[in-house]
């Protein structure tokens, strides 16, 4: 293992397998999600928008998870439901709604059908432009527009810090100031410690565990956002099988199974922290003892951080940095998806 992870520190197999430096995106998340944070807390409000009854967030890959992230804060912090979108058809809408239509791209057809079905609601537009913010200005819809080099997923700055900002100067929850300063900071600090020059860091032994093996990502409570940013991350960077589920509904289903016997090539990661209930951190040690004597292999993961906040970004990094190791070590590039680029091409002929 130790020749392994010294071989991820060898620039000559970054620039083999990472040409365009997609590990400098990832180096890249604190200094995004501060400026983010700036420009939606500076951004000026137009007068359309009020604090409303309830927010729905219509998007879909990489342009969804930080719609994900602030919809957990919001369950947990919020008397005002937050909910993700993920189709073509929302849910009704009224003038107490407000929809965040986001799309990196701004071409994203779910999207844009989601946005065209909920004229009835306060609307705005996340984006970085495209048609999305063309049909909002001919809406005279507020866009909110940034701009970011790299593909969706690698954007997750703008997306949550962009978004918590905006929501919570519309009092969909309060944030705390040195909430959000503390997360950028302990994003700061991981980062440095996780990129590829920190020897046999936990990225890279993670990586390692993860190597040539499906996994499925479990973590409890509103940290499940994390595991489906880790599964997800590991599909699209590694190009490796990854699927999430959350505690403690795991254990009310799907661990018969799994505890029952092991599949060939199937990894469980189990993401723990100290923000989780102590009862679902009881449920991570319980099951990985359970998988473990059904013959699994088990990673359990600790995620640092002192609040849900800085719990969810910073494990979402580590899931980033160890997929990205894990593509190194696969010999894939991370930053192409052309089998989802190839599907995309398919569908606008149709």
């Amino acid at each position: 293992m130790t020749a392994t992870l010294a071989r991820l520190e060898d620039p000559a197999l970054i620039a083999q397998v990472d040409p365009a430096g997609f590990h400098l995106l990832l180096r890249a998340l604190p200094s995004s999600a501060a400026a983010a944070w700036k420009m939606g807390s500076e951004w000026p409000l137009p007068p359309s928008l009020r604090t409303p009854r309830k927010v729905l967030f219509a998007g879909v890959g990489g342009s969804a998870i930080g719609g994900d992230v602030v919809a957990t804060l919001a369950g947990v912090a919020s008397d005002i439901p937050v909910q993700v979108i993920r189709q073509y058809e929302p849910p009704p809408v009224d003038e107490n709604t407000l929809v965040i239509a986001s799309s990196f791209s701004g071409n994203t057809e779910e999207t844009l059908s989601a946005y065209e079905a909920t004229s009835g609601a306060m609307r705005l537009a996340l984006t970085t432009g495209g048609e999305l913010a063309r049909r909002a200005q001919r809406d005279g819809v507020p866009v909110f527009t940034y701009s970011w080099d790299g593909p969706p997923r690698t954007g997750l700055g703008f997306g949550v810090f962009a978004t918590l900002a905006i929501l919570s100067r519309l009092g969909v929850f309060h944030l705390p100031e040195h909430e959000v300063e503390s997360t950028i900071e302990a994003l700061e600090t991981y980062t440095k410690l996780w990129s590829p020059e920190a020897p046999a860091n936990e990225a890279k032994r993670i990586g390692r565990a993860l190597y040539d093996r499906a996994s499925l990502v479990i973590a409890p409570g509103a940290l499940e956002v994390t595991a489906r940013r880790w599964a997800g991350e590991i599909a699209e960077n590694a190009k490796q099988w990854a699927l999430a589920a959350g505690l403690p509904e795991f254990n009310h289903n799907l661990l018969e199974a799994a505890g029952s016997g092991t599949v060939a090539g199937l990894g469980v990661v189990l993401l723990d922290s100290e923000v989780a209930h102590q009862r679902n951190r009881l449920r991570i040690r319980e099951t990985a003892r359970l998988l473990r004597d059904a013959g699994t292999p088990v990673e359990v993961v600790e995620l640092p951080g002192r609040t849900m906040l800085e719990a969810i970004m910073v494990g979402c990094a580590l899931g980033s940095w160890s997929s990205y190791y894990l593509a190194l070590l696969r010999g894939a590039n991370p930053y192409p998806i052309p089998v989802m680029d190839g599907l995309k091409a398919r569908l606008s002929e149709g």
